[in-house]
């Protein structure tokens, strides 16, 4: 073999080579399902991936924790999967649906696939046609014609609720007071900003 064959085989494989790395590169790049850090119980991984980023746009990182650095998208999961009854699954989900369904309608693609601005403005529609929870006392219904909860008004409730429960929220964040603690009688109001004053 001399010089001019050894260049022209070497190259071919080295084109072959790089070829074959960028068509699997490309290949992966249209799969448009973004991945997860983590791994659902009960919702499908596409499902989990939506829930993960509506959780992030209620509350996104910054200078304190936002919603998927506490892991409230796997709070979620673990209460569908342990937690709530079947009739609230499956309500759950079908307006997963009609939440999706409805995005597509006014953007032309899934939620995901917005930017953040269009993500933002979408919860702030959604929040505002979305019918309020019932009253209600001590988990008693007092209202006669209660109107069903949609999905992201009872997301939005378990995501705030993670959020404010959550351990690092707590000491960190807020001001922890555990019970029992101290009696301090003569503190102003607005001294701190905690809910445990």
């Amino acid at each position: 073999m001399n010089r001019r064959e050894y260049i022209k085989y070497t190259t071919g494989l080295l084109g072959y080579a790089v070829s074959s790395t960028a068509v699997l590169q490309l290949m992966a790049s249209c799969n448009n399902q973004p991945g997860l850090e983590w791994k659902p119980v009960f919702f499908s991984l596409a499902q989990a991936s939506l829930i993960t980023e509506v959780a992030g746009t209620i509350l996104p990182e910054t200078q304190t924790p936002g919603a998927i650095s506490l892991g409230i998208p796997q709070l979620v999961d673990r209460l569908f999967a342990e937690l709530l009854s079947a009739d609230d699954k499956k309500s759950f989900l079908e307006g997963m649906s009609t939440f999706e369904e409805d995005c597509i309608k006014k953007y032309g693609r899934g939620f995901q696939s917005l930017d953040k601005a269009q993500k933002e403005q979408y919860l702030i529609d959604q929040d505002k046609n979305a019918p309020k929870f019932p009253i209600s006392m001590w988990g008693i219904n007092l209202d006669p014609h209660p109107q069903p909860i949609t999905f992201y008004r009872r997301l939005k409730s378990m995501v705030l609720m993670g959020y404010y429960t959550s351990e690092k929220i707590s000491k960190e964040v807020l001001v922890y007071a555990p019970v029992p603690g101290d009696y301090i009688g003569c503190v102003p109001i607005g001294a701190r900003n905690s809910y445990a004053d």
